[in-house]
């Protein structure tokens, strides 16, 4: 059963993400829950309405949970948990503060009695061979990080744990932990590297890259023997080999860029249109005729927004495109842009020398790419009025 616990004195990052993708497809390729648990137990650290925002980027990339709590509610528990490990002995009172060596130990019964008698405060720690003792119930009787994680994945079943590499000195206080707990289960724990960027997860949703994007490239991040270079999640979830994952973790931009130019070329039509707020698969198929040279939503609107919006006529064809402008109101619908040609000049004093370059300026508010105005125009020809006013 895999998790992801997200804590909430953070945005999500790349990294973060990577993770909830490899523990949902984990979750759905094994035909488990997929269990989200915020990690709330150190609440002085918390921005509020976090957990809120986490949701809500999850619920952008289609990750779905199928179980889901904040550790807080657990507490009592992880407390309980605790007092029984100090009342087994696998751990011990602990009044010392940071500055002198600890001896509590060695406390005798009337050491921890007298404690006890004159409300001295106190934290409860555990041992280990293997690292440093550690604090797993602090003097306010609010479990650690590590030990509330360790209690909760005791609790959840959880088998299966996909982290970061900075996070394996965490991990391994955790196994010591749920070792102490008796917990028998084996956990396999999966260690990937960090992504290494300064970018963030919001720059890139506003910069206009798509989730599904996004997901692809994570997944392909570091991943050796994938089947395809583009992908959607439903379909990583059929042969995605976790274990095939290195330790190559460099950020590549471009990459991503066109990785992000070939799902918006795969996206339906119609689809592509509500992102211009449109319902019109021809506005669809007129937006990607501008992906060979854009890679994002925003590339793409500094080309469509223009060709909606009203046209400058200031400019050394003024006078040419408003006596355009003036044939086309009065023009019957005209099915190409050959024959919208033929017409004006037919019914102007207009000739051929700069007519592409009038007819862009009035339909597209740019000296766009000449030799797509024919496709241009079979995509907007139901909006010609509305484009050249």
């Amino acid at each position: 059963m895999p998790r992801f616990a997200p804590r909430l004195d953070s945005d999500l990052t790349l990294s973060h993400l990577k993770i909830a993708i490899l523990n949902y497809l984990l979750a759905r390729e094994n035909k488990d829950r997929f269990i989200l648990r915020f990690s709330d137990i150190d609440s002085e650290c918390i921005i509020e309405g976090k957990d809120s925002d986490i949701l809500q980027v999850l619920e952008k990339f289609a990750i779905k949970d199928d179980m889901r709590y904040h550790q807080q509610e657990r507490q009592s528990i992880h407390q309980k948990m605790a007092l029984g490990l100090l009342e087994s002995n696998k751990a011990y009172v602990c009044v010392c503060d940071d500055s002198t060596p600890c001896q509590c130990q060695k406390l005798d019964k009337k050491s921890l009695q007298d404690i006890k008698e004159q409300n001295t405060p106190f934290v409860i720690k555990i041992s280990s061979d293997e690292m440093d003792d550690f604090v797993i119930l602090d003097k306010q009787m609010k479990p650690s990080y590590d030990f509330a994680m360790a209690c909760d994945d005791i609790f959840d079943d959880i088998d299966t744990i996909i982290a970061t590499k900075d996070e394996m000195q965490s991990y391994k206080k955790q196994s010591i932990i749920k070792n102490l707990l008796d917990y028998q289960k084996e956990t396999t724990i999966t260690f990937i590297p960090p992504i290494d960027t300064q970018i963030s997860l919001e720059y890139l949703l506003k910069e206009g890259f798509i989730p599904d994007a996004i997901i692809n490239y994570l997944l392909l991040l570091g991943y050796k023997g994938a089947k395809s270079e583009i992908f959607t999640l439903p379909e990583a979830i059929k042969w995605y080999d976790i274990s095939k994952i290195d330790d190559d973790n460099r950020f590549d931009i471009n990459k991503l860029k066109e990785i992000n130019r070939q799902h918006l070329i795969n996206m339906d039509d119609k689809e592509l249109s509500r992102v211009f707020g449109f319902a019109d698969s021809d506005i669809g198929k007129l937006a990607k005729l501008y992906l060979d040279k854009c890679h994002t939503i925003n590339e793409l609107e500094s080309k469509i927004k223009p060709i909606f919006r009203a046209k400058d006529f200031d400019n050394v064809y003024t006078n040419e495109m408003k006596i355009a402008q003036d044939v086309i109101f009065n023009a019957p619908m005209i099915d190409t842009y050959a024959e919208l040609k033929d017409y004006i000049l037919a019914n102007s004093t207009l000739n051929t020398d700069d007519l592409d370059e009038i007819l862009s300026l009035l339909m597209t508010n740019q000296k766009d790419d000449l030799t797509n105005l024919d496709k241009i125009y079979d995509c907007i020809k139901t909006y010609i009025l509305e484009v050249i006013s």
